[in-house]
């Protein structure tokens, strides 16, 4: 894939999957060895027994588990894989990382999309900036699959599912980068009724996506062993450098929302939103930036020269959302909507 997107743990956090790959010593490689291709090759079997593997032992204390193999039995394959063919039928010259890329931007603008209620959240900011993470992250896995048919591989293979844990493994970075980019509550919480920041949404869509393509390349590259420690400790190094600078572009896309959410409300400030901002679950980084700007805001114009047209997607979905909510969109409203798609060159 043309890589157009942008693409210190607490002491008490579990280590992620490929963390402990990284300390497995060489006395325990063999073993290591057959325990990946037990959490990939025969994760129907494995995934019943739960208990009795420590490979997915270790995961399943840094994702709700349960939840992720609710959400991968409930995908419809065949519908994943008619999908997918007609976009290989549609841009038949394009690569699988580019068919790929085209199924990330896809569901980065559905989970734009999908919002809770004003009512649900205390504040005009969290309710603006909150969406739903069980929805979501079902759009998310039903992307994992249908990138996974991008490249060729059958959807019906019990392999796929243990592909799932670890490509959501090396997505997801570790808890000091779960925590930067606003998701630290993926960390072994029921997801039910639970919020991310759009923009969060869109970091996690596509640092998942980014490291799907990552992985299923190194999968299919005869010269390269999937199960080593070298090779997943390069796809964990890519998918951080991935995700730190996805980080980056939160920050640029909430500082935008923020000037929506005052276009809707023009009788506040930047100031007097603050406080709803700090409980709208936006990232470390986007809060920072806002109080940098907070007296000074940057113009939208030179945010929009900030932003990767990957995020921009999203957060256009947003926007139309956030015009939505009182059933109708105020001149300032659309002169940002329309802004964002001139400048990306995306479809109103």
């Amino acid at each position: 894939m043309a890589d157009k997107s942008p693409a210190n743990i607490e002491k008490t956090t579990k280590p992620s999957l490929i963390d402990t790959f990284a300390k497995v010593g060489q006395a325990t490689f063999k073993q290591t060895q057959q325990l990946f291709e037990q959490g990939t090759q025969l994760t129907g079997t494995v995934i019943n027994h739960l208990s009795e593997n420590w490979l997915i032992r270790k995961i399943s204390g840094f994702l709700n588990l349960n939840w992720l193999i609710g959400a991968s039995d409930n995908v419809d394959v065949e519908k994943v894989a008619a999908s997918v063919n007609k976009l290989k039928q549609k841009y038949p010259q394009e690569s699988p990382s580019q068919i790929s890329h085209r199924i990330m931007m896809d569901k980065a603008a559905k989970s734009g999309g999908v919002g809770l209620a004003s009512s649900i959240l205390p504040g005009v900011a969290a309710a603006l900036l909150a969406v739903d993470l069980a929805a979501t992250l079902k759009l998310q896995t039903e992307m994992l699959y249908e990138i996974a048919a991008a490249y060729g591989l059958d959807l019906k293979d019990s392999a796929r599912k243990g592909e799932l844990l670890t490509i959501f493994g090396l997505g997801l970075g570790g808890g000091r980068l779960l925590k930067a980019a606003g998701l630290a509550l993926l960390r072994n919480i029921p997801f039910a009724g639970a919020a991310i920041a759009a923009s969060s949404n869109a970091t996690l869509s596509y640092s998942l996506g980014y490291a799907a393509c990552r992985f299923y390349e190194a999968k299919l590259d005869a010269a390269t062993p999937i199960n080593s420690p070298e090779t997943l400790a390069n796809l964990k190094a890519q998918s951080e450098r991935y995700l730190e600078t996805a980080i980056a572009q939160e920050a640029v896309m909430d500082q935008i929302l923020v000037h929506m959410i005052l276009a809707s409300h023009p009788e506040k400030t930047w100031e007097q939103i603050l406080p709803d901002l700090q409980t709208a679950n936006l990232s470390p980084t986007s809060l920072a930036a806002i109080k940098q700007n907070i007296k000074s805001p940057q113009p939208l114009e030179q945010l929009l020269n900030q932003l990767n047209r990957d995020f921009a997607v999203p957060l256009l979905a947003r926007c139309r959302k956030i015009a939505q909510i009182d059933h109708q969109t105020t001149p300032l409203e659309q002169e940002i909507i329309t802004a964002i798609a001139n400048k990306f060159d995306i479809s109103q």
